[in-house]
């Protein structure tokens, strides 16, 4: 039978070199009777009876290679027993010629390499979800969660970035932040199958126990790093969300009688200003049920809205028989202004307003408001668009939920009586010094005690004041950060507020405008005695045309700041021809100094002596100050 050549081609015996006839039946054996495995072997010197079977080769080498111990499959040496070709033939028998370091070699990656690059991949999907995936069999899904993030990204950033404070506002809203906490979960749930996908999908196929032990800890980590500050970011949606949904109604859910209605492509196209109500409320133990919340301090921030110009109009709280916008229903039941029987005090329409006429506040959520924005109206001659109510007593718990809060006490401040009755000091003392951590409890009566208060109601008002800066100054991020939950709830419970939730947007974009603009000015009414005005007899309509003055003149200011500056003259006139310039003011005033007071000032340490004679028992501590400061301790 002729048998193949080794370029393919069948062989006869002339071409191998011998003839039938020349053969010895005896001494060879036919090539016909040889089997095929066999016959293979014998060519290449290998003996049939201890050659391995094709199949079991082939698995010898697969299980060798994927262990590391072999060559790329296709090379010259698979297997340390296969003959090498020599000279163009396979003749050659015998053990393969030795390696030598110059032969070039294509190894497959060993397995701690594959498995140091697993864990480099699953690294590069944390930081950047989809970027270990790049280069593996999941290539194009890496490139789809890259795009999807940049684009992402991109669309985010022109939104803040056109208009920040806008974006803000929307986000403040009880729907958009409850979207933002579900998303947040979803970026979790995904970002932890990214990590893990990433892992299995570069891992070697075999490891040894150590490194399944090593990988799993650190898909573990990784994937406890991404959603861990995602679930604390969720909560704090949820818990923003609940308390914009209690702070902030909404237009559809509460009712005001006083409150505008916004456009929604440009909400002030058709205000020139917006004024908004800013109380300081004080109820205190029994108030709620004898005498109610008193608004002890008010004011009125009138705000241009182009510009962002602002006049901060504060009313004191004993201004009697204040009159109401003549379009209320209030100016006809008290054609003659605000009469209770009692003092008629301005604080006081708050609560009894409505208690007199509650027929007159049925169609509202806010009565005391309301009121008390008709009474700014006739008062002042500006619409009264919202309010914002802080009460004093709010601030126990938001308080303590920080931790207390740093204040300077310049004397003796009793907790309990009152300048009514001799228990001043019922509960105990506030000893004097400076910088004392006060919880929310001492917090409170340094806010609120008036029975041995230096200037009676206008000290007690400067305390609110230091106190509200203090909190403020100390609100620091890390402590927001990390009692988040109970300083929402404990400002949910401090502030309430008619804006409704639709109008956050604009109203923190003009907040934005407000703080661009840099003007702000402030005009008071002081009772002194050594002016026009008084809080027994005012004036209103002197009182208006002074507010009005005021207006135009924080216009005027806005206006010469945002003007372009003339250019410097080379040379500066002389004698009659020196202009002569007004320098601008930052408050305009009623009969006032014209100075506004420094709130820093006002509340640093200085030794004051305690109203009265009240006894301040010797178990409270005296405060001795150091030798560079001034020794008045006495009282």
């Amino acid at each position: 039978m002729p048998l193949p050549s080794d370029d393919g081609r069948r062989a006869t015996p002339a071409r191998r070199g011998y003839s039938e006839e020349a053969r010895d039946p005896a001494e060879t054996k036919p090539v016909e009777s040889q089997p095929g495995d066999a016959y293979g072997h014998a060519r290449r010197g290998v003996d049939p009876a201890t050659a391995p079977s094709a199949q079991g080769a082939q698995r010898v080498q697969r299980d060798a290679y994927i262990a590391g111990d072999l060559r790329t499959p296709g090379s010259d040496d698979l297997a340390g027993d296969t003959p090498q070709r020599a000279g163009g033939t396979y003749g050659a028998t015998g053990a393969p010629p030795p390696r030598t370091s110059s032969a070039p070699t294509t190894s497959a990656p060993k397995p701690d390499r594959r498995f140091r690059g697993a864990i480099i991949r699953t690294i590069g999907s944390t930081i950047v979800p989809g970027l270990g995936m790049l280069g593996t069999r999941a290539h194009r899904l890496g490139v789809l969660l890259l795009t999807l993030i940049v684009a992402a990204a991109v669309v985010l950033g022109v939104m803040v970035l056109r208009n920040p404070l806008l974006a803000a506002g929307s986000a403040l809203q009880t729907g958009w932040m409850r979207t933002i906490a579900f998303a947040l979960i979803a970026v979790a749930a995904i970002w932890i199958a990214i990590i893990i996908g990433t892992y299995l999908i570069s891992r070697p196929r075999r490891m040894t126990a150590r490194q399944r032990t090593i990988g799993g800890v650190v898909v573990g980590l990784l994937t406890f790093v991404v959603s861990a500050p995602l679930a604390v970011a969720s909560a704090y949606s949820f818990e923003t969300a609940r308390l914009s949904n209690d702070l902030f109604g909404s237009e559809d859910t509460s009712q005001s009688q006083t409150r505008p209605t916004l456009e929604k492509s440009d909400p002030w196209a058709d205000k020139e200003r917006v004024n908004i109500l800013l109380l300081g409320g004080d109820s205190g133990a029994g108030r709620e049920t004898d005498l109610g919340v008193r608004t002890d301090t008010m004011m009125m921030a009138s705000i241009d809205t182009k510009t962002g110009a602002t006049l901060l109009i504060q009313l004191p709280r004993n201004l009697q028989y204040p009159i109401f916008a003549a379009d209320s229903p209030l100016a006809s039941v008290f054609p003659y202004g605000f009469d209770d029987g009692s003092d008629a005090y301005l604080s006081s329409v708050w609560q009894d307003a409505p208690a007199m006429y509650p027929e007159l506040f049925e169609n509202t959520d806010y009565p005391g408001a309301d009121a008390l924005k008709w009474a700014f109206e006739g008062v002042t001659a500006q619409k009264v668009d919202y309010f914002v109510l802080v009460n004093i007593d709010g601030l126990v718990n938001l308080i303590d939920a920080m931790g207390g809060v740093t204040l300077n006490v310049n004397y003796p401040i009793a907790k309990g009586g009152s300048t009514a009755d001799y228990n001043c000091g019922e509960s105990g003392w506030i000893p004097e010094g400076p910088s004392q951590l006060l919880n929310g409890t001492d917090a409170m009566w340094y806010a609120r005690s008036r029975c041995n208060s230096p200037g009676a109601d206008y000290g007690r008002m400067q305390r609110q004041s230091c106190l509200v800066r203090a909190v403020i100054d100390q609100a620091d991020p890390a402590t927001m950060l990390t009692r988040y939950e109970d300083i929402a709830q404990a400002a949910g419970e401090m502030v309430s507020t008619d804006i409704p939730q639709e109008h956050l947007s604009a109203i923190v974009d003009l907040a934005g405008r407000v703080q661009r603009s840099g003007v702000v000015n402030r005009i008071s009414f002081v009772d002194d005695g050594t002016g026009w005005y008084s809080s027994a007899y005012p004036d209103f309509n002197r009182m208006q045309e002074e507010i009005a003055a005021a207006i135009t003149s924080t216009q005027e200011q806005a206006e010469a700041k945002n003007a372009p500056q003339p250019e410097t003259p080379t040379t500066e006139p002389t004698g009659a021809e020196a202009p002569v310039t007004e320098q601008p003011t930052d408050t305009a005033t009623g009969n006032t100094s014209g100075q506004a007071e420094d709130i820093a000032d006002a509340c640093a340490y200085q030794h004051q002596e305690p109203e009265g004679d009240w006894y301040i028992p010797d178990t409270v501590p005296v405060y001795t100050p150091p030798e560079s400061e001034p020794a008045e301790t006495s009282r």
